[in-house]
């Protein structure tokens, strides 16, 4: 009986790596060879070959070849070689996508033997992956037909009736071969060839090709090490070098649009707040207050940027998303206010439930009134992203009187309070 053993860990690692560049990892593009003139996004690629490879492995593991089920046709061979096909092949692909060569190895499959009378430009080593992908062809992909292997074909195209554990009743050669794939082809006096199979060959591949992940992960890490000190390097012009505040903010987006997805979002929002005429120009004062808010906590947002650093361990890293999602601090049993709040965010949402919102929103007026001039005419009279704007100047003054993150941080001036 057989049974290969992959270390798990070291597809956990690969995962690992990805994951801990994340804002590179979804930006990441890679040309694709069917369409090697236009660059695609690699994210779902990279997420498909990393959970397919965890799968596989623990198949792997898990499968026992020739435990006597199996005599005259190895079945469970072919599932397994089908497995592991799949398993290098995800691999390569994330070489690829990469566009990475594997490490070079010495020759694996010593037993393998190659047609003199065919052109090769290859090394015995290089010739590895072609002699797997001849195996898995005449045992089980292409048995009735495998004609894309000459160098390791007797002709033109090879049939393959059997392929059997070499043991018991069935064993044909006397060598220490483990399986044996029956071949018949069109030679006269090598009409039938039985090609013998070396499974610690095939395993020691398998393991190469695995293991082979660790020496991508090297690769991925200096990659993306490269990126962040070539961003690093790159100043990202501050306020002062703007006569617009809003051509600072259009600029912040362009400069994260490139380093980070989440806080292009963010300043996304940013933009279309400042973009806004408030309605009612009693809420001025308010929203002035509120706008010297977010570009005071927005300086943690370029400092990240620049510095290419998202740990976000101080509080004043998380100053800009309070504001822009506010809270209530007070405390009130008839109320639950988080899951009204958390329903009126529909109004900033593309595809948010409006009509529920404007009436959580109605529900929360009595509350709003205390901070913003807001009547229950305005649910019917104002845009939804006014509407929203207004509720967060109101969480804003209402956080200023509280023992919030907010009041501690923000500064104690009329600019802001």
């Amino acid at each position: 009986m057989f049974k290969i053993k992959l270390n798990p860990s070291v597809g956990h690692k690969f995962r690992n790596v990805v994951n801990d560049y994340i804002d590179l990892s979804l930006k990441h593009q890679f040309y694709r060879k069917k369409k090697p003139t236009k660059p695609v996004n690699s994210w779902h690629s990279i997420c498909t070959i990393m959970d397919r490879i965890d799968d596989l492995v623990l198949y792997l593991n898990q499968k026992v070849l020739n435990d006597g089920t199996w005599e005259r046709c190895a079945f469970d061979f072919f599932e397994f070689i089908e497995q592991a096909g799949v398993l290098i092949e995800c691999i390569d692909y994330a070489f690829s996508i990469y566009n990475v060569r594997t490490p070079a190895h010495n020759v694996i499959f010593k037993s393998k033997c190659i047609n003199s009378t065919v052109n090769n430009n290859k090394s015995d080593w290089e010739l590895d992956d072609d002699y797997f992908k001849y195996i898995r062809s005449l045992s089980s992909v292409h048995p009735n037909d495998t004609s894309q292997h000459a160098i390791f074909q007797e002709d033109e195209f090879e049939v393959s009736p059997y392929a059997m554990w070499n043991n018991g009743i069935f064993r044909i050669s006397n060598n220490k071969a483990d399986l044996i794939i029956t071949t018949y082809n069109n030679i006269i006096d090598r009409l039938i060839v039985h090609k013998e199979i070396f499974i610690n060959e095939l395993f020691n591949y398998i393991k190469y090709k695995y293991y082979s992940l660790n020496s991508l992960s090297k690769v991925i890490i200096n990659y993306n090490k490269n990126i962040i000190n070539n961003f690093r390097k790159k100043f990202i012009l501050k306020p002062k070098d703007f006569s617009d505040y809003l051509d600072y903010l259009n600029n912040l987006k362009i400069e994260a649009s490139e380093r980070n997805n989440e806080i292009e979002n963010q300043i996304n929002e940013i933009i279309d707040i400042f973009n806004m005429n408030i309605s009612n120009k009693n809420n001025e004062s308010s929203f002035i207050k509120y706008k010297h808010a977010i570009k005071y906590a927005l300086q943690a947002y370029h400092r990240q940027l620049q510095n290419m650093d998202y740990n976000c361990l101080s509080f004043f890293d998380k100053l800009i998303e309070k504001l822009l999602l506010g809270s209530v601090y007070l405390k009130d049993g008839k109320i639950d206010y988080n899951y009204y709040l958390s329903k009126v965010i529909y109004l900033n949402e593309k595809h948010g439930d409006k009509i529920y919102a404007l009436s959580m929103y109605k529900l929360l007026l009595p509350f709003f009134q205390q901070y913003v001039e807001i009547t229950e005419d305005d649910l019917r009279r104002l845009n939804y992203h006014e509407l929203y704007v207004i509720s967060q100047i109101a969480l804003y003054m209402h956080a200023l009187e509280y023992d919030s993150i907010i009041n501690k941080l923000i500064p104690d001036s009329v600019d802001y309070r």
